[in-house]
């Protein structure tokens, strides 16, 4: 299965590889003897298999990110290949969206009828997710432009890299099949899984910067978006009263 998920050769010039246990850089993840014969490479420093995951089903990863295992994101972050990432971008960006109006719809649902006024929400809904998440993401960048010595990533990177923190929009399918959308509980739960999924994304980026500072990065990132959402939501409220 890892054949598939890792393109060209499994070993570098440069090191573009991490262990997923104590995140020193790797040349390879395996060595391929023969077609027959394939050995995973052991880390150099804490004599761990480098990446565990890479003979593993996507299903198990998936399972993994979920329950928060820093291993699984530094899997997911340093030592996989993405191809056309923003096709994700995109598939977390319109989830996200697609909550926000599902909610709004069901609060509303007595005073807007119209198809009209529906769609109008929709739009709005994308512009307020666009909005949330650059503004996360700038905090991001700001944080990397005064801490660049502390990770190997570009700027690029970094953007792309936080982006997967909000894989867990996707869930927006779940709560639409059981109309959890409104219920304070599964709002609650969701906003306090992504902050995690952001904060191990962040433990990953700057992976000698201490904890505490990361999830205060995080935090105020969390919050910047939220009070840059309420302010483009008042404006555009504001422009149709």
């Amino acid at each position: 299965m890892w054949r598939t998920r890792y393109r060209g050769s499994p070993v570098r010039e440069k090191e573009e590889f991490a262990c997923i246990n104590c995140q020193q850089p790797a040349t390879n993840l395996y060595i391929k003897y023969s077609e027959e014969v394939t050995t995973l490479t052991d880390c150099d420093k804490c004599d761990k298999t480098v990446d565990k995951y890479i003979e593993q089903d996507v299903v198990l990863v998936v399972i993994d990110l979920m329950l928060q295992y820093v291993q699984a994101y530094r899997h997911l972050l340093l030592n996989v290949r993405i191809q056309r990432p923003e096709r994700l971008f995109v598939m977390f960006w319109l989830s996200h969206a697609a909550e926000v109006w599902i909610r709004e719809r069901e609060n509303r649902e007595e005073q807007t009828t119209m198809l009209a006024d529906q769609e109008w929400m929709f739009y709005r809904c994308l512009l307020l997710s666009a909005v949330e998440i650059s503004s996360f993401v700038f905090v991001i960048l700001l944080f990397w432009k005064l801490k660049k010595d502390e990770t190997v990533h570009t700027w690029r990177q970094m953007i792309s890299l936080t982006m997967l923190g909000y894989y867990g929009n996707v869930a927006v399918v779940l709560s639409f099949i059981f109309r959890l959308s409104h219920r304070l509980s599964y709002q609650i739960v969701m906003q306090i899984f992504l902050l995690v999924s952001h904060i191990q994304v962040q433990r990953v980026l700057f992976p000698t910067v201490s904890d505490s500072n990361n999830i205060i990065v995080v935090l105020v990132a969390k919050t910047f978006s939220t009070i840059t959402g309420a302010l483009f939501t008042q404006a555009v409220n504001d422009s149709f009263m």
